[in-house]
C-alpha cells in the first residue's frame, strides 16, 4: 500500500508540473495567434488602404496606423505622384537647311532665347548689326520698314523654314515689308551677308517634350503701345506634335503723327516625327490695321486732308506648308526634304493721290476708288544634301506660280567650314525677282590672331526687257585680335546698278541707275574689358550722291552679357545690359525724273536691359533717349523718347 501510494503521489506530482509547464506555453500560442490575425488584419487593412490611396490620393489616414504605416502609404503616394514616364523626348520635327556663315570674330546667329533679348520687335532691328545695311522706316513698330543694302532695297531676302517669302504686296511693288514677318515665333535666326545681297533664314519654333511648353509674353510702353504674346506645344507618346502661337498689339501715336493701329499674328503646326521621317503641316498669318501715317512739310505736320501721307491699309497676309522629310539637314550624312507651300495676300485700301504732273478727271477718279486686291502664290520646293565633317552641300530645285505663269530656278550650296579656312558659295538661277546670282565667300587664318574675309558676287537683272545687265560685287575684311578683341577693317564696292524705290513710303520716289560705288569699313568686335563687350561698325562711301544710303554710318553697342555662374551655379539669374549708339548723314531720295528729297542726318542713344530670374525674363528698352528729332525718310518723323518694357515668362504644365 505504502509503494502504492508512493508511487500515485509521484505520477500526480509529474503530472502537475508538466501541466504547469504547459498553460504558459498555450497562452503564448494564444498571443501568437491572436498577433497573426491582427498582422494579418493590418496587412489587409493597408493594403486596401494602399489601394485606396492610389486611386485617390488626397484620402485621409487613420490616426490609429503606426509608423511603418505611415511610411509605407507615404512612399506609396510620393511614387503615384512623381511617376514619370520613361520617354518624354520625342524625335525632333524637321527644320530648314541653316547655312554656315563665315565671318570675324562673330556669327549673326540666334537661338529662340536670344533673338527677343537683342531687343528687336521687327525683323528692321535684327539687319541693323550688318556694315553697308540701311534700315528705313517711317514711324514706331506698326510703320513699314525696309532694308536697303549698298543702297538697293531688292537686295534683301528672306526664307521662313525654307520657303522664300516674296513681297505680295501690290504697293510695296516687290520691296518685302520688314514688319509682316513673325519673328517672335521663331526657334533660330542667321543673318547672312555676303557680297550682293543679305539672307535672312529663319526657322520656326518646334517641340519635343510630352509635357506640355507654354510661354507667355506681356509688354506696354509709349504711344499707348501694348503687346502680347501666348505659345503652347506638346508632343503625345506617339510621336504627334501641336503647337501654336499668337501675337498681338496695338499702339496709338499722337495725333499729329497718324491713327491708331494694330496687328495680330498667329503660327500653327500639326505634325509627326518617328527616327528618321517626320511629316508636318504649319501656317502662318499676320492681320493687320495700320492707321493714317501723316507726313511734315516745311510749315509742319499736314493733318489728314491734304499733302504726303502713307495711307491706311487693311491686310492679312497667310503663309502655309506642307513637308515631308527625311533626317536632320544640320547633322545627317544623308537628308532630303520636299514642301509644297501657298502664300496669300489680301489688301484692302485706297490709291495715293497724285502729287505732280497734270490730274486727269480719269485720275482723280481712280485715286479714291478702293483697291482691293488678292495675290496668291504657290512655291514647291525640293532639296537634298550632305553633311561629311566640315563638308556641307545641298541642291535646292523651287517652283513659283502665280497669276499662270510658272518659273523653276534651281540652286547649289556648299561649304567646308574649318579653324583655318573656310568656304562658302552659293549659286541661284533666274529666281521670281528676275534676278539670278552667285556668290562665294572664303575666310583664312593663318594665325590665331590675324584672320581675312573675301566675298565676290555676280548679279544678272533682268526685270528690264531688252535691259538686262550684269553687275559684280565685292567684299573684303581683315582682322587683327588683341587679346579678346578684335580690330578690322574692309571694303565694299559694287558696280553701276539699277536701284528700285521703296514705294511703300511715296509712290513719287523713282527708280535710278547709279555709278559704281565703294565704301571703306571699320569694326571693333569683342571683349573690352572684364564683362564689358563691344560691337561696333562704321562705314564711309567715296561717294557724296549715293542713293537710299548715307554717306557715313555708324552703329556702336557696349553690352555686358552673362549669367554669373560663379555666383548663382544654378543658372537661375542672368542679366544683359546695353548701350547702343547710332549715327548716320543725309540720305537722298530721287523723286520724279530729276528732283531729290534729302533726309537730314542723326544720331541717337537708346538702351536695353534684360533680367532673367529662374525662367522669367524682365526687359525694358529706352529707345532715342536724347530726344533727337529725327527722320529716316524724308517727310515722317521718327518717335521721340520711347520706352517699351515687359516680361518674358516660359514654363511646363
Amino acid at each position: 500500500m505504502l509503494s502504492t501510494v508512493g508511487l500515485g503521489l509521484v505520477a500526480g506530482a509529474v503530472l502537475h508540473g508538466v501541466a504547469g509547464a504547459q498553460v504558459p506555453d498555450s497562452t503564448r500560442a494564444r498571443r501568437d495567434s491572436i498577433a497573426r490575425r491582427d498582422s494579418i488584419a493590418r496587412r489587409d487593412s493597408i493594403a486596401r488602404r494602399d489601394t485606396t490611396t492610389r486611386r485617390d490620393t488626397t484620402l485621409t489616414i487613420p490616426a490609429r496606423v503606426g509608423a511603418d504605416s505611415l511610411l509605407r502609404d507615404s512612399l506609396a503616394k510620393r511614387d503615384t505622384v512623381k511617376k514619370v514616364p520613361r520617354d518624354t523626348i520625342k524625335a525632333p520635327l524637321a527644320h530648314s537647311e541653316l547655312p554656315q556663315t563665315i565671318e570675324i570674330g562673330r556669327r549673326l546667329y540666334w537661338n529662340r532665347d536670344s533673338v527677343l533679348a537683342t531687343g528687336a520687335i521687327t525683323l528692321a532691328d535684327l539687319l541693323e548689326r550688318v556694315p553697308g545695311m540701311t534700315t528705313l522706316r517711317a514711324g514706331w513698330i506698326a510703320a513699314p520698314a525696309v532694308g536697303a543694302y549698298m543702297g538697293d532695297v531688292r537686295r534683301i531676302r528672306v526664307y521662313y523654314d525654307g520657303v522664300e517669302l516674296g513681297a505680295l504686296d501690290p504697293r510695296a511693288q516687290a520691296v518685302l515689308d520688314l514688319t509682316q514677318v513673325n519673328l517672335w515665333s521663331v526657334e533660330d535666326a542667321v543673318v547672312e551677308p555676303t557680297a550682293d545681297e543679305v539672307r535672312v533664314y529663319l526657322r520656326s519654333w518646334r517641340v519635343r517634350n510630352t509635357t506640355p511648353e507654354t510661354r507667355t509674353d506681356v509688354a506696354t510702353g509709349d504711344q499707348q503701345t501694348n503687346l502680347y504674346r501666348g505659345f503652347f506645344g506638346k508632343r503625345l507618346d506617339n510621336g504627334l506634335a501641336v503647337q501654336f502661337g499668337a501675337q498681338q498689339y496695338g499702339t496709338t501715336p499722337p495725333s499729329v503723327f497718324g491713327t491708331s493701329s494694330d496687328q495680330t499674328g498667329i503660327v500653327g503646326r500639326v505634325g509627326w516625327a518617328k527616327r528618321d521621317w517626320s511629316v508636318d503641316g504649319f501656317a502662318t498669318r499676320i492681320s493687320r490695321h495700320r492707321g493714317t501715317i501723316f507726313g511734315e512739310t516745311s510749315n509742319g505736320f499736314v493733318g489728314s486732308t491734304s499733302g504726303d501721307s502713307i495711307p491706311s491699309v487693311e491686310s492679312t497676309r497667310s503663309d502655309a506648308y506642307l513637308r515631308v522629310a527625311y533626317r536632320d539637314p544640320d547633322e545627317s550624312p544623308f537628308w532630303a526634304q520636299v514642301m509644297a507651300s501657298g502664300s496669300k495676300y489680301g489688301y484692302t485700301g485706297i490709291r495715293t493721290v497724285p502729287t505732280s504732273g497734270l490730274v486727269t478727271h480719269e485720275d482723280s477718279v481712280l485715286a479714291v476708288a478702293p483697291l482691293d486686291t488678292n495675290v496668291f502664290r504657290a512655291q514647291y520646293i525640293a532639296s537634298a544634301g550632305v553633311v561629311r565633317g566640315p563638308l556641307r552641300a545641298s541642291v535646292t530645285q523651287r517652283g513659283f506660280g502665280s497669276g499662270g505663269k510658272h518659273i523653276a530656278p534651281p540652286s547649289i550650296r556648299a561649304s567646308v567650314v574649318t579653324d583655318r579656312l573656310s568656304i562658302s558659295g552659293f549659286a541661284e538661277s533666274t529666281s521670281e525677282d528676275s534676278i539670278s546670282h552667285s556668290d562665294l565667300t572664303a575666310r583664312f587664318t593663318p594665325l590665331s590672331f590675324v584672320s581675312f574675309v573675301g566675298s565676290a558676287g555676280r548679279v544678272t537683272d533682268s526685270r528690264i526687257a531688252n535691259d538686262i545687265f550684269t553687275a559684280n560685287y565685292m567684299r573684303g575684311e581683315a582682322g587683327l585680335r588683341v587679346k579678346s578683341l578684335w580690330l578690322i577693317g574692309g571694303i565694299l564696292r559694287r558696280d553701276s546698278v539699277r536701284l528700285s524705290p521703296p514705294r511703300v513710303f511715296d509712290t513719287t520716289f523713282t527708280a535710278r541707275r547709279e555709278p559704281a560705288a565703294t565704301g571703306a569699313t571699320v569694326a571693333i568686335r569683342g571683349k573690352l574689358w572684364r564683362l564689358i563687350n563691344a560691337d561696333v561698325s562704321a562705314i564711309r562711301w567715296s561717294d557724296t550722291l549715293g542713293l537710299y544710303r548715307p554717306r557715313y554710318q555708324t552703329r556702336s553697342e557696349l553690352f555686358i552679357r552673362s549669367n554669373f555662374l560663379e555666383r548663382f551655379p544654378t543658372n537661375d539669374f542672368g542679366l544683359m545690359a546695353s548701350v547702343i549708339h547710332e549715327y548716320r548723314s543725309g540720305i537722298r531720295f530721287p523723286v520724279g525724273e530729276s528732283d531729290v528729297a534729302t533726309a537730314p542726318g542723326y544720331r541717337t542713344i537708346s538702351t536695353l536691359l534684360e533680367i532673367r530670374i529662374l525662367s522669367a525674363t524682365v526687359t525694358w528698352q529706352f529707345r532715342n533717349v536724347l530726344g533727337e528729332r529725327y527722320v529716316q525718310v524724308p517727310n515722317f518723323v521718327m518717335p521721340r523718347q520711347t520706352n517699351f518694357y515687359g516680361v518674358r515668362w516660359y514654363f511646363s504644365d
